[in-house]
Parts: C-alpha cells; sequence; structure tokens
C-alpha cells in the first residue's frame, strides 16, 4: 500500500463519522498553532485571564473633585456659586485645594461649607487664603481634631464668584486632596469647570 492509502479519512454521514488511525497522525498540524512553544501552557489557559482581571478592577478606585455645575452661564456684574464635590472617598477628615481662577474675569467672594464633611453633624472649619493678583486660592476644610473621617460623595465647599468682565474662563483645582485622620495624604483627581460670563 502506498502512503495516500494508508492516510485517514472521514467516512460515513453528517451525523456520524469515523476516523482511521494510521501511524502517521494527520490532525497534529491543525494543533500545532494552538500552543507554538510550550505545551505546559494548555492546562492553564483559563487561570492567566483571571490572574489579570484584579489589576483593573483596582484601577478606577481613585476619588476624584467635581464641580457642580461643570458648566456656568453668569452675567456681568453679578455673583454665581459653584460647588466643590468630592467623589468616591473613604475616611476622610479634612480636604486642602488650590484652586486657580482668572483675576480680570472673576472675582472670589466667598467660600461656606457644603456639607460633605459635616454630614454627621461635625463642625466643619474652614480656611481661605486669596492671591487676587494671579487669581489664586488656598481653601481647606477640615473636621474636628479627634473626629472620624466620612466616605461617600458630596459638597465639601460651595464657593461664590463675582462676575467681572465677559468672556469664557476656566475654574480649574490644580493641587488638591484629601487627609484621613491620621493625616495621611489621600489621593484625589484634580477637576475643572467652564465659565461663560456674558
Amino acid at each position: 500500500m502506498s502512503e495516500i492509502n494508508q492516510r485517514a479519512i472521514d467516512i460515513g454521514t453528517s451525523t456520524t463519522i469515523g476516523l482511521r488511525h494510521t501511524n502517521r497522525p494527520q490532525a497534529a498540524p491543525a494543533q500545532t498553532p494552538a500552543q507554538p512553544a510550550n505545551p505546559s501552557i494548555q492546562p492553564v489557559p483559563n487561570q492567566t485571564p483571571a490572574g489579570q482581571t484584579p489589576a483593573p478592577n483596582t484601577a478606577g478606585a481613585t476619588p476624584s473633585f467635581l464641580f457642580d455645575p461643570p458648566t456656568i452661564q453668569a452675567t456681568k456684574g453679578n455673583t454665581f456659586m459653584v460647588n466643590l464635590l468630592l467623589s468616591g472617598a473613604q475616611n476622610v477628615h479634612s480636604v486642602p485645594v488650590q484652586l486657580n481662577y482668572d483675576p480680570k474675569m472673576l472675582q472670589l467672594v466667598n467660600v461656606s461649607n457644603g456639607g460633605f464633611l459635616s454630614q454627621d453633624g461635625q463642625v466643619v472649619t474652614l480656611a481661605h487664603r486669596e492671591d487676587e493678583t494671579v487669581g489664586q486660592s488656598q481653601i481647606t476644610a477640615a473636621r474636628p481634631p479627634g473626629a472620624a473621617g466620612v466616605s461617600g460623595q458630596g459638597a465639601v465647599v460651595t464657593i461664590t464668584f463675582l462676575a467681572k468682565e465677559n468672556g469664557q474662563t476656566p475654574l480649574t483645582i490644580t493641587r488638591g486632596g484629601a487627609r484621613d485622620p491620621g493625616l495621611q495624604a489621600i489621593t484625589v483627581n484634580g477637576a475643572q469647570a467652564s465659565v461663560t460670563i456674558q
């Protein structure tokens, strides 16, 4: 018999298929691309994705600042208010931030407690220092010494501005974060809002 006569062939109907074995396995080349170099990969195909999934799940856990509203329509000569929210925070005791704005177009008028740090009735201390020449404000909101931290989402402070000139300008948190009751830093993503004055 020649080699062609010894090769395996499919016989039967579409529901019953038989395969004749030969000395030269013809199915081997079809499996080679699935395991190119290391046969030991085959027993553990499901373990590799499982080991990679925890990393993406923990990547999105960083808390964020948000301006509410993020887009503001203001009238020249009038004041407007914007809330600085903290989202996704855990065990927060104090929130120090640096706010930047255009001093030609905006004047910071007031900073008041937004309610997030006083959600359980604790008294919040606010401190803010303005540099109106460059349009920068250092704002810190803090819970009393010895108080536990708070978690969740809410307005840390409400900021009031006076709209001075027509145009469009951003409000930006250029530096910011939070601290837990032990004064350990908590990383928080920054935020930006757009103000249009007419």
